[in-house]
């Protein structure tokens, strides 16, 4: 099957896009590009000739005149400087594609911001597959090779397998594997959560400060990221925590072994887990919308999303009761709010009091290409 993915790459512009392993970004790279001169880093002869010798990239490529993709460019840091000077003295288009943004930061990529645009590639969403089975996207995640396969479980564990393989161990970016593999079994219990450096510590046998450094390792090669607080309430003092999401729903439930069953606090944070990632990829691909953030005060008023400031969203993976409203309706005595939603697996849509809209997720999903600041 070939799913037809919703990013858009000017063919006239040079990216950096950047996406965890197994996204699809090659496949849609050879279908987007496919006359483009294709350079990839998992190939051994390739890798150690660019790794040797940086300069043969601008030996070769001089006095070209097209389209270049470096795939897994992060294996190679090395190449921007000549990635650069070629942008600066050729007519050559460049696509640099990675799944880690570690190595490209230290050597410097923010120095071609200027000749690079960003890109970003997620799972697939809603709107990118056929057939679309909630259960089993909240169980198994939206992977390509995991929605194809018929032992999604076992690849999700092999695909786990292979980030602490690869991605940890061969570039050593922790001292002991045994503890890291506590810290993933902790943060996949704290998905969707609060993050707290001082009980995950406790739990993991290491130090805060450790955990940090795990957390940025995450999110440095992009299988996970941080949902920033809403501060600049007046009347209810904020919590100053961010939240913690996995890329995929998949991953914390391969981690910790667990079936995902309806009518479950897990089901319900896979589920807003899922929308949260349904909104990311809005931003990323349609970008119409710029800041996400969620709020909760003091005294235990919550939202779970904040969109641009101005759509406040709580998400519900039951019936939604008068109850639920309060985050909403406490967020909006703070801020001015253009939206006030409760997302749910209802079947249809209806109006509550003061404004509040209960949204079915598919509505919702809907909706995210129509929002701008």
């Amino acid at each position: 099957m070939i799913f037809e993915r919703r990013l858009r790459l000017d063919p006239h512009r040079s990216y950096l896009l950047l996406g965890p392993r197994r996204v699809g970004k090659s496949t849609y790279l050879r279908r987007m590009f496919p006359s483009a001169e294709y350079i990839d880093m998992l190939k051994s002869d390739v890798y150690f000739d660019y790794r040797t010798r940086p300069a043969l990239l601008r030996e070769r490529y001089a006095h070209f005149s097209g389209t270049i993709v470096i795939d897994e460019v992060q294996r190679t840091p090395d190449l921007m400087s000549e990635v650069h000077w070629l942008l600066e003295n050729s007519p050559v288009r460049f696509i640099l594609c990675g799944s880690s943004a570690r190595k490209l930061r230290r050597e410097g990529v923010t120095n071609l911001a200027g000749r690079l645009k960003n890109a970003r590639m997620m799972p697939l969403t809603v709107a990118e597959m056929p057939r679309f089975d909630l259960g089993a996207r909240l169980q198994y995640g939206c992977l390509p090779p995991v929605v194809l396969s018929d032992t999604p479980r076992d690849d999700l564990r092999d695909y786990c397998g292979e980030y602490l393989r690869e991605e940890v161990l061969s570039e050593g970016l922790v001292r002991t594997i045994p503890a890291f593999s506590r810290f993933l079994e902790i943060a996949a219990l704290s998905n969707a959560e609060l993050v707290s450096y001082a009980a995950i510590a406790r739990d993991c046998g290491v130090s805060p400060k450790t955990v940090g450094g795990y957390f940025q390792i995450l999110e440095d090669t992009l299988l996970g990221f941080s949902l920033a607080p809403f501060t600049r309430t007046r009347k209810r003092r904020a919590i100053l925590s961010s939240k913690f999401y996995f890329f995929d729903c998949g991953l914390p439930n391969s981690l910790l072994g667990r079936h995902v069953s309806p009518r479950t606090p897990e089901f319900g944070k896979s589920f807003e887990q899922f929308l949260v990632l349904e909104t990311l990829a809005a931003m990323y691909y349609e970008r119409k919308i710029e800041s996400l953030s969620y709020w909760r005060s003091a005294s235990g008023f919550e939202v779970d999303l904040l969109i641009d400031g101005h759509t406040a969203v709580e998400f519900k993976s039951g019936t939604v009761h008068e109850q639920d409203c309060s985050g909403l309706l406490a967020l909006g005595e703070e801020i001015k709010l253009r939206n006030k939603w409760i997302v749910s697996t209802e079947v249809r849509t209806r109006t509550l009091s003061k404004g509040l809209e209960v949204l079915p997720w598919q509505v919702y999903v809907e909706r995210l290409s129509g929002l701008s600041g």
